[in-house]
């Protein structure tokens, strides 16, 4: 959506989509993110003392800032410190979401103010930019994760197109490397979770590893050298489905067993009464989780195995 369009829906007071960010909370992101960049260079002059050059550091800053893709090899720029803060930005909001102009000028202002005189004014404004901070989290995460929703069902859709791509039950979709391996031998996996937010891994993976959407599957993941799987937002919700039907589907096929036995007898005192579970009044919002990009191969035992930390791409 252009931002010619953005401002009509403004002017007729149309409700935005669910991926659009409103005028407050692009001004709270603004804000929030000329504060933290106004800090940090503080906190950079103050490290290096007279070494520090605040017109290159700037500089820096608001040409990687206002460029609106992340620059990869920092250390090849004029001040990598200050690439790698607006690579921070980058990486944590889409650009259509704040002003970088406004950004630069509110920065200013920033830097210019003095510094708090005393630990009760530097409370009062740590309280106050935390504030801050946990509206633009309560506002951006929902927008972020429509936004993450879109993009999944796209994958899936792209996908579904393809031939070598095996569509199996819970919406869940498979990729195969040909190969004789089987996949409760696995020893390597890694896995991309969602869009927006994502956490990605190289480690040793064990069959329990996997989401209940593939090991519900086992009979129809044939043998391979590698497997991946899509499993989406939707396949944990279908598989409980799926268990509450047939947990019902066996009650029901016990009580029939239970009264051909029985025949016309009456049950004794001894029948176990059936449980009744309490309903709660209200049910607390469980928030989704992003859909799971997940490859697990086979792998030389002997092989090293690196072992990478999770990294955890978020907001704030």
């Amino acid at each position: 959506m252009n931002r010619i369009f953005i401002s009509l829906l403004l002017v007729s007071q149309l409700p935005l989509c669910a991926q659009e960010v409103s005028a407050e909370l692009r001004n709270n992101i603004s804000e929030l993110i000329s504060i933290r960049a106004a800090n940090r260079q503080r906190a950079i002059a103050d490290s290096l003392g007279k070494a520090f050059k605040p017109e290159v550091y700037h500089e820096q800053f608001r040409k990687t800032l206002l460029g609106g893709t992340p620059v990869e090899d920092e250390d090849a720029t004029d001040c990598p410190v200050a690439t790698a803060m607006a690579n921070g930005i980058l990486k944590q909001f889409d650009p259509q979401d704040y002003d970088a102009g406004g950004i630069l000028l509110r920065m200013e202002t920033h830097l210019a103010t003095p510094a708090p005189r005393n630990e009760e004014e530097e409370k009062k404004a740590y309280e106050a930019n935390e504030k801050l901070a946990e509206e633009v989290q309560k506002g951006y995460r929902p927008v972020l994760r429509a936004r993450e929703h879109a993009k999944e069902k796209e994958i899936l859709r792209a996908n579904a197109e393809r031939s070598s791509v095996v569509q199996l039950d819970f919406g869940v979709q498979m990729e195969v490397e040909p190969g004789t391996d089987t996949i409760r031998n696995l020893n390597r996996g890694t896995t991309e979770t969602g869009v927006a937010f994502y956490t990605r891994t190289t480690r040793r993976m064990e069959w329990n590893d996997l989401p209940e959407a593939i090991r519900l599957q086992e009979d129809k993941l044939p043998p391979a050298r590698s497997w991946t799987f899509w499993v989406p937002t939707e396949a944990e919700e279908k598989v409980a489905e799926f268990k509450q039907r047939r947990t019902q589907s066996e009650e029901a096929r016990r009580a029939e067993l239970m009264q051909k036995l029985m025949g016309n007898r009456k049950p004794s005192g001894l029948t176990r009464k059936p449980v009744i579970k309490e309903v709660e009044e209200e049910e607390e919002e469980q928030e989704e989780r992003p859909m799971k990009k997940i490859k697990v191969w086979r792998d030389d035992p002997a092989a090293p195995v690196k072992t990478l930390p999770d990294v955890v791409n978020d907001m704030i």
